[in-house]
Formats: structure tokens, C-alpha cells, sequence
């Protein structure tokens, strides 16, 4: 299988692209762990993707949820709920992880 490669997006960013090209066989799940949790881009077999965001529970450092925010052309991000998942103008969602210190 192909590693895939870390490359600068920017100053201070750094990440791999996920082509989805079959020609070029790549990881069916891509995990970035971090202090509390972990991210995993997961391929599915008709060639979507899931992201899963995950919070440790049983482990140290545990996660938490603290935060979440939908992004979507023309509505301000306090405006949205969560039944706006389905709304065909969401672009953008994001989900804020805090070390739980308990």
C-alpha cells in the first residue's frame, strides 16, 4: 500500500491529500491523533468518505466536546441547529475538543 505524504499547506499547516483514485490505491482509513481524541477519514466502498471524530473516555488524557458550529452559505453560524445537516447550503462543520480534566 502507498504511504501518503505530508506536505505544507501553508506556514503553519500540514496535511496529506486524499485523492480517491483507484489507479493509485491508497489507505482505506487516514487517523490523526491528538491529546484526547483522534479524527479518522474512512473510505467507503461506493467512494465517499466518513469522517468520525472521536473523544477518549477511558483514556489519559481523556477528551470532551466542548463546541460545535455549522457553517452555511447565507446563515450566520449562531443561527444554525443541528436538523441543519441536512440543508444543501452546509459547507463547513467543526467540533471543539478540550482535555476533560477530571
Amino acid at each position: 500500500m502507498k504511504r501518503l505524504k505530508v506536505v505544507d499547506f501553508g506556514t503553519k499547516v500540514q496535511g496529506v491529500t486524499i485523492r480517491g483514485d483507484k489507479r493509485n490505491p491508497e489507505p482505506e482509513s487516514f487517523r490523526v491523533q491528538f491529546p484526547g481524541g483522534d479524527v479518522d477519514v474512512v473510505r467507503t466502498t461506493d467512494d465517499e468518505y466518513w469522517i468520525h471524530i472521536r473523544v477518549d473516555r477511558d483514556e489519559t488524557p481523556r477528551g470532551r466536546i466542548v463546541d460545535a458550529r455549522l457553517d452555511i452559505k447565507g446563515k450566520h453560524a449562531s443561527e444554525t441547529k443541528v436538523g441543519d445537516f441536512e440543508n444543501p447550503n452546509l459547507y463547513h462543520l467543526a467540533v471543539r475538543i478540550a482535555k476533560d480534566n477530571k
